[in-house]
């Protein structure tokens, strides 16, 4: 195992965490593109469901009184019609097939959630949970970003800020619960991946704090931009190196 992916993945988790920590979402969207400029996808997106799972427990507990149950139900029963597809794509996708759907995801959830006017599901919230999160199933075993169209979803669904981080880190919860289990089912916890997983778990845990300090110091519309500029910018940077 290379050292200077060790510390790479170090780093980035960190990064990852603060966001994480932040807004309930989008730890993947900021480890993956990331690590996957020096380290196989496949590897870096076992690694990331793995460090997902324990971030999303320990963020998790903060919000438990502002759960919505019948919205996460939703969610998950979406999630498992889409899985079966996911780990389909896992199998027969080779990595750079797999870079390029890691780099369209962020750009594509990037670029939505910036330009995405403020809207409101009034109808047929049920099957729109339900689509969200069949598609949330496809993206988490292919790419470990299973966030962009739950986040889509409840951003039409509204109810606060704690709601909204509520009900994504109640969802992500089981959903990596399931995905551990499948990769570990599947031989894809190698030891690098949990040599690597390991030495972050104290990023995560000093990203998490830095996280809850910046939301009370940062605006919320000024860290959005700043995080969906990373975004789009580092997943230009895989697709480049996908391409060249």
């Amino acid at each position: 195992m290379d050292p200077e992916i060790l510390v790479l993945a170090v780093l980035i988790a960190f990064l990852a965490a603060i966001c994480s920590s932040l807004t309930g979402f989008g730890f993947a969207l900021t480890m993956v593109p990331l690590l996957t400029l020096v380290w196989d996808v496949k590897l870096v997106v076992a690694t990331t469901i793995l460090l997902g799972l324990l971030n999303q427990t320990a963020l998790l507990f903060e919000v438990r009184g502002h759960i919505v149950p019948s919205r996460v139900t939703i969610l998950l029963a979406g999630f498992a019609l889409g899985m079966p597809g996911g780990l389909f794509l896992l199998e027969r996708l080779d990595s750079d097939s797999l870079k390029v759907m890691v780099s369209a995801t962020v750009l594509v959830t990037g670029l939505a959630l910036f330009w995405l006017p403020e809207y409101e599901i009034r109808r047929g919230a049920t099957p729109l949970g339900i689509a969200a999160g069949a598609l949330s199933g496809v993206l988490g075993p292919t790419t470990s970003m299973n966030g962009p169209p739950i986040v889509i979803y409840l951003l039409g669904r509204h109810g606060g800020v704690e709601a909204f981080r509520s009900t994504i880190l109640a969802y992500f919860l089981p959903v990596g619960i399931i995905m551990t289990a499948t990769f570990a089912v599947l031989g894809r916890l190698t030891d690098d991946v949990i040599l690597t997983a390991a030495l972050c778990i104290p990023a995560i845990v000093a990203g998490g704090k830095a996280g809850s300090w910046l939301r009370r110091c940062l605006s919320e519309e000024r860290f959005r931009s700043l995080v969906l500029g990373v975004l789009v910018l580092s997943a230009i940077a895989v697709l480049a190196s996908t391409v060249t």
